[in-house]
Order: C-alpha cells, then sequence, then structure tokens
C-alpha cells in the first residue's frame, strides 16, 4: 500500500486572468477550485495511474471537511484525522494564472500551527496502518509544524515499520530530513542549491552536486527543473530527463504529477528509463491541465511516445 501524507491540505482557488497589473483592477475571467497540499495531489495522480493509495494528514474545521469531501470524490480513500478547534481551520489559497505569458502565482496561507498533540496522533496512527514493503510519501509544506524535524520523524518511523519514505519538502523542513535517510528525495534546482549552498545554473553543475550527495544513503534523487525537464541519480548512475513538447497553462502540480509516476513505475517494477519516461509524460499533462490535482490519462500517453531519457 502506498500512504500519502499532507500536513497542511488546503483548498486551491484558481483565479485566471489576461494579464496582472500591479495597481489596478484586474478583472477575473474564470475561478477554479480545486485541491492543494502536494500530498493530495499525489494521491489523485496516482488514482488515474492505476495505483491505490490511502491519503493521511490532518484536516481542520468546515474548510477540512470539504478537502476530504473533493478526495473522496476522486475515488481516493482518506483517512485524514480532522479536528474541530475553535479559530483553527484548513487553509485557502489562491493561485493567479495570467493566460498572457502563462505566468502562475501563488498565494499561500500558512495554515494554523498544529501542536505536538496533533502530529503524535498522526504517528500513532501511521504506527497502525502501515506494514512491511509498504510505500510513505511524504511532500508538501509543513510550515505550519514548528518542528522542523517532523519530517525525520515520520520517516524513520516508517522505516522502523519497514516501508520505504519518498520525501518532496524544502527549506529546513527537506535538510533535516536527510538524516532519516528517506529511500528517494525529490528538491527542484532552488533546493538543490538550498541543500549544497551553491548557485547552480548547468546541468554539469547539477550533475556534480548531486554525486556530491553520495554518502547520504539515498537511493534515488531526482531534481525536477521546471521546463527543463529533469535529472535523476538512482544509485551511482545518472539520467538526463528531457522536457516534452505541451502546450502550458498552468505548471503548478507537475512536480507532484512526476513524482506520482516514479512512484507507480517502482511498483510496477518498470526500468529507470521506462519510469522516468512516463514521469516526464504525467508531469507534462499536469501542464496542460487548468487546475492543480490530476491530468489527462489519454494526453500522458500520448506524450511518452515523445519522451525522451538519456543514461549520462
Amino acid at each position: 500500500m502506498v500512504y500519502t501524507v499532507t500536513l497542511n491540505p488546503a483548498v486551491d482557488r484558481i483565479l485566471f486572468i489576461d494579464e496582472f497589473f500591479r495597481a489596478r483592477t484586474n478583472r477575473i475571467k474564470k475561478t477554479v477550485e480545486t485541491l492543494g497540499g502536494k500530498g493530495t495531489h499525489v494521491s489523485i495522480n496516482l488514482k488515474l495511474l492505476g495505483v491505490q493509495s490511502t491519503a493521511l494528514g490532518i484536516t481542520l474545521g468546515e474548510n477540512g471537511r470539504k478537502i476530504t469531501r473533493m478526495m473522496e470524490s476522486w475515488g481516493v480513500e482518506v483517512r485524514f484525522l480532522h479536528y474541530e478547534i475553535p479559530g483553527m481551520e484548513s487553509r485557502v489559497n489562491c493561485e493567479l494564472v495570467e493566460e498572457k505569458g502563462h505566468y502562475c502565482s501563488m498565494l499561500t496561507e500558512r495554515g494554523p500551527i498544529l501542536p505536538v498533540s496533533i502530529t503524535d496522533a498522526l504517528t500513532e496512527q501511521m504506527r497502525r496502518l502501515i506494514k512491511p514493503g509498504d510505500m510513505l510519501v511524504l511532500t508538501g509544506d509543513a510550515s505550519n509544524v514548528e518542528d522542523t524535524a517532523i519530517y525525520t520523524k515520520l520517516t524513520l518511523c516508517a522505516k522502523e515499520l519497514g516501508a520505504k519514505t519518498f520525501l518532496d519538502a524544502s527549506g529546513e523542513y527537506l535538510v533535516k530530513g536527510l538524516r532519516s535517510q528517506p529511500f528517494l528525495i525529490k528538491p527542484n534546482l532552488e533546493e538543490l542549491c538550498y541543500l549544497t549552498g551553491k548557485e547552480i545554473k548547468t546541468e554539469e553543475e547539477i550533475i556534480a552536486a548531486l554525486r556530491g550527495m553520495d554518502g547520504l544513503g539515498i537511493a534515488i534523487v531526482a531534481m525536477t527543473w521546471s521546463g527543463s525537464g529533469a535529472v535523476v541519480k538512482s544509485g551511482a548512475d545518472i539520467y538526463r530527463v528531457y522536457p516534452v513538447k505541451v502546450n502550458v497553462v498552468n505548471e503548478v502540480g507537475c512536480g507532484d504529477a512526476f513524482l506520482s509516476a516514479v512512484v507507480a513505475g517502482l511498483i510496477r517494477g518498470e526500468s529507470m528509463e521506462d519510469l522516468l519516461k512516463g514521469a516526464t509524460a504525467v508531469a507534462g499533462a499536469a501542464a496542460e491541465s487548468e487546475i492543480t490535482a490530476g491530468f489527462d490519462a489519454a494526453r500522458a500517453k500520448e506524450l511518452r511516445k515523445q519522451a525522451k531519457v538519456k543514461k549520462l
């Protein structure tokens, strides 16, 4: 079984405009409401890829109940821990999509700070559910948790139970998460720069940075590179994943789509080249979608035909 964890899920409101002008009235052409929180996206994408997962996480108040209903509408098994605490609601984010230039800007709430008692309850739930051979996907914003070692603790819990952990985090949450040696991490270029403390621009510099992570005990490091594809280190091997050509509508959620396809490919026992072709195709299909969750499965199948992966 695959378990995803979303510590800070949200309702995302996507606002479409022609072009944004500061200090002026900007007319909204269309508003779309969808799910926010990387773990929720991974569960939805896995469902579309034919892989069942169980969504774990924390929801609060009426917004939290709405998030659960939205998740269930995708056919995902949801086992969020829900709390009704006065003054605490799961967050609402806004995403501004400018159709001219295809710019996407996020305005995100921090979300209510979760006390240790709540994150401890999540850990206990994991101990009851996770079995040897399971996979745990820890991904997304955790700024609503004061303990920046939360992903470390959840990873260690999963490892004790015999599960593989996939970590997609940023900042100190990522740095501290490395200490527990997750099976896979998925930094983007900005996060790789943060990890290394260096400004990285070229493919050669990326490869050198990935090589420099050999001693961390992490099986797979997948660095997604926005419109430039990805560079992936698996064991001693380096793979260059080239982007597919798509009509970009909304890039938010493409990294989650890529990670979902990697997880699905590993479950199916695909070769690294094949699963990475699937991952770039799914990410491309996600970029053509208006919403941040989900993708067109038929389009992903079509894009896979043009996917190119080179072992360096």
